[in-house]
């Protein structure tokens, strides 16, 4: 009986079953895809905190960010900037690859092409069910750790929920000779209740994508054609990718000899669809409740409860107050909006606050700064009925 199942080879997966493998255990890792890296719908950006925080290597950056230009709906934009480095783009495909790897030389083994159909919970073990390329397969463990992204079917059938609150992405990589910055759009036209971004990648290229509740697909072909006309881009082929954005938290992550991480738990950033750095601490913080769990030798969802109480202690914070300031923007109007922007460029509120110090990551503060500064005065009833709503 292999000791630890992990299944999904993201980064997320990759990273639990790395730590994992840190503390002795023999952990295998399914995943559903051919190969690791493959078809992801991801912008790609993290911050410095996590490039240091988990030592990520500079093989898989683009380039580092300390800039990017905001505009709003009638094109009016403001340029934030700060001297130091903020974040970097990362080749999303390499850096998946290259934390497979780091999991493997610790002794991780991946079976690719091996999509998990279902998991049984057992009084001393879970089952694992597995259609291995095509051919149906037994595993056995003493626990299970879902990092299987967004609305996956086996945490339904494991009775811990759904996400219902969500968003699509979709995005597309484009050719283009100008675009040096992030360039982020806030229209409530071209991405309603969220907004679109050009992100520059290696020479030559970007990542144009927007995210939507709904037809974010047929949002993104008509934002795309628009760019092309005005010279700015170049298509590169029908080379859309979708993907969708969990906006709230699982209500559950734990139960018997079970756990969820990442996507799969919804511990993602509700601003900006983030969920790479936030996963990987929650990551850690999961391999170390399973392996003080099998230390005492209860893994009942008593003693794996404590995972949960760890990640929202250190996440859910954040998490709450950026799903607030979501939700605001969203009854914002395109009026609004060119309002928001025209006066923290007048006014110099951006440069002000900026002066301060304001995480990439943790940047609820920096929100409520802005709503105290009274950019979004216009929409203060709107945010009392949704903080009330959203408790």
């Amino acid at each position: 009986m292999l000791e630890i199942a992990v299944i999904g080879g993201g980064p997320i997966g990759s990273r639990v079953a790395y730590k994992l493998a840190e503390f002795g255990y023999r952990v295998i890792v399914f995943e559903k895809r051919s190969s690791i890296g493959e078809k992801l719908c991801c912008t790609g950006i993290i911050s410095q905190e996590c490039i240091l925080n988990f030592n990520i290597s500079s093989e898989v950056v683009f380039r580092k960010i300390n800039s990017a230009r905001i505009f709003s709906p009638s094109g009016e934009f403001v340029r934030i900037h700060r001297a130091e480095d903020q974040a970097c783009v990362i080749d999303r495909s390499a850096f998946d690859r290259i934390l497979a790897r780091q999991a493997q030389e610790r002794g991780v083994e991946y079976l690719l092409s091996s999509e998990v159909t279902s998991i049984y919970v057992q009084r001393d073990k879970v089952r694992i069910d597995v259609d291995l390329r095509g051919s149906p397969r037994h595993f056995e463990a003493c626990a299970a750790i879902l990092t299987t992204g967004f609305n996956a079917p086996l945490v339904r059938k494991l009775g811990l929920g759904v996400t219902t609150d969500f968003v699509a992405g979709a995005q597309a990589q484009v050719e283009t000779h100008e675009i040096e910055e992030i360039e982020i759009y806030f229209d409530q036209r071209l991405a309603p209740g969220f907004f679109a971004w050009l992100v520059p990648t290696a020479e030559g290229r970007c990542l144009a994508g927007l995210m939507s509740r709904n037809s974010s697909g047929k949002g993104l072909r008509y934002w795309l054609e628009k760019l092309e006309d005005r010279g700015r881009i170049r298509l590169d082929g029908n080379n859309v990718l979708y993907g969708g954005i969990p906006l709230k938290p699982l209500r559950r992550t734990f139960a018997d000899r079970i756990l969820v991480v990442g996507d799969a738990a919804g511990q993602v950033k509700p601003t900006t669809g983030g969920g790479i750095y936030f996963g990987m601490l929650c990551a850690d913080i999961a391999s170390e409740t399973l392996h003080n769990a099998i230390e005492k030798g209860d893994v009942s969802a008593v003693q794996l409860s404590r995972y949960e109480r760890s990640w929202r202690k250190k996440i859910g914070t954040e998490l709450k107050g950026e799903y607030i300031a979501r939700r605001l923007y969203e009854h914002l109007s395109d009026h609004q909006i060119n309002a928001l922007i025209s006066r923290a460029r007048s006014a110099g509120i951006i440069d002000s606050l900026l002066k301060e110090d304001v995480s990439f990551d943790w940047h609820g503060g920096l929100l409520l700064k802005i709503l105290k500064a009274g950019l979004m005065s216009q929409a203060s009833r709107t945010l009392r009925n949704l903080s009330g709503k959203d408790k």
